[in-house]
């Protein structure tokens, strides 16, 4: 299984990946990871949880964006590093929240941007889903130095 999705349903496609059956999950611009304020009652736990993630997750977030401050993309990748999920994080040079997105967007829209952002997803999926290879042998690897 693979989810996507982007702000709160960033968020949401975050708490997905807790489910093993994720292989993979894409998560634009997650807005209250960091500040733990979703649902009812605004205390969740999904960054407590990190952990459970056992698929690979993609995090896209913009370096202006005001709903997710640097100090809040620094959390969630420093929580990420210390669960030991595998990850990529990516934070795209002057894009604002919600940059992918063409309709209301207030001129944060950038198209050429936002096709970078669907081709990392495109990768991320295409190689989890190769299902005709078997299950993916995965695990912790050695990573050598051999330059």
């Amino acid at each position: 299984m693979r989810v996507v999705d982007d702000e709160t349903g960033g968020h949401l496609a975050f708490r997905c990946a807790f489910d093993t059956r994720v292989a993979a999950a894409v998560c634009y611009f997650a807005t209250d990871i960091h500040s733990h304020s979703l649902g009812e009652g605004k205390q969740d736990d999904s960054l407590d949880r990190a952990g459970d993630i056992k698929g690979e997750i993609l995090m896209i977030h913009g370096k202006s964006d005001g709903h997710v401050p640097p100090e809040g993309r620094d959390l969630i990748r420093r929580t990420l590093h210390d669960k030991e999920v595998c990850f990529s994080f990516y934070e795209i040079a002057w894009a604002q929240h919600a940059f992918i997105r063409d309709e209301l967007s207030k001129g944060r829209y950038d198209p050429y941007i936002s096709k970078v952002c669907f081709e990392m997803l495109l990768e991320l999926f295409s190689r989890t889903l190769r299902s005709d290879l078997g299950p993916r042998a995965g695990g912790k690897q050695k990573v050598e130095n051999d330059c």
